[in-house]
């Protein structure tokens, strides 16, 4: 059974991801500045399937997982993992409202609930949700040109202490198509978004989290 520790380093990883996929649409690179403040203005919500593949720095695969992923601006978001499970199709969940965050493990029956203030101070790229400041302050934005048909931007942190090496995210006919994460150790958490449509109207109780019976609910 995975330990809180290890849940909570787990969804740090996966909050940073969501980040990415909300923030990377302010930075200014000569080449990419256009299509990423194209996706920041036009782009109010957006719905996709995504795979994702951990790797360690020698190529092998760790992990690998699916679901489908939601966001609404201002800082709403819901990532649905799914599973090969019967009695739990529905993997681990993470939601904002976009004051709250909430890391939901169905099988464990816990979810871990803190507010965006809180959750501030273990992930600073958090910072650029709520208050839309330029990416330049907290990261080093590089136009990493065209590979397998994608157009990509790399981010490093500025912060010695982000706990991750970089961030590199792709477009696709401007539309975000894929997104990897380096950590400290060399693994690198790749998400590939599929059947990704934009602006459509989504149920605003897809971002509010309502515990089952039975579940411990811990607020931070």
């Amino acid at each position: 059974m995975r330990t809180t520790k290890h849940l909570f380093l787990t969804s740090r990883k996966l909050v940073h991801l969501f980040f990415i996929l909300s923030l990377a649409t302010s930075a200014s690179t000569n080449a990419s500045e256009p299509m990423l403040m194209r996706f920041f203005e036009e782009v109010e919500t957006l719905q996709a399937g995504f795979d994702q593949r951990i790797v360690d720095e020698s190529g092998n695969t760790l992990e690998v997982k699916k679901g489908i992923f939601s966001l609404s601006r201002p800082g709403r978001f819901r990532w649905n993992y799914v599973t090969d499970d019967p009695d739990y199709p529905v993997g681990q969940q993470i939601i904002s409202d976009g004051s709250t965050i909430t890391f939901y493990e169905p099988d464990l029956e816990t979810a871990n609930q803190r507010s965006m203030i809180n959750a501030l101070e273990q992930v600073p790229t958090l910072l650029l949700v709520q208050t839309g400041e330029s990416l330049e302050k907290h990261f080093n934005v590089t136009d990493f040109g065209k590979t397998d048909g994608l157009t990509w931007v790399a981010l490093k942190p500025k912060d010695e202490n982000a706990g991750y090496q970089g961030l590199m995210i792709g477009f696709k006919k401007q539309l975000l198509s894929a997104i990897v994460l380096t950590d400290g150790l060399g693994n690198e958490t790749r998400l590939t978004l599929s059947d990704v449509v934009t602006n459509q109207k989504l149920d605003e109780q897809l971002f509010a989290f309502v515990p089952s019976e039975g579940v411990d609910l811990i607020q931070q």
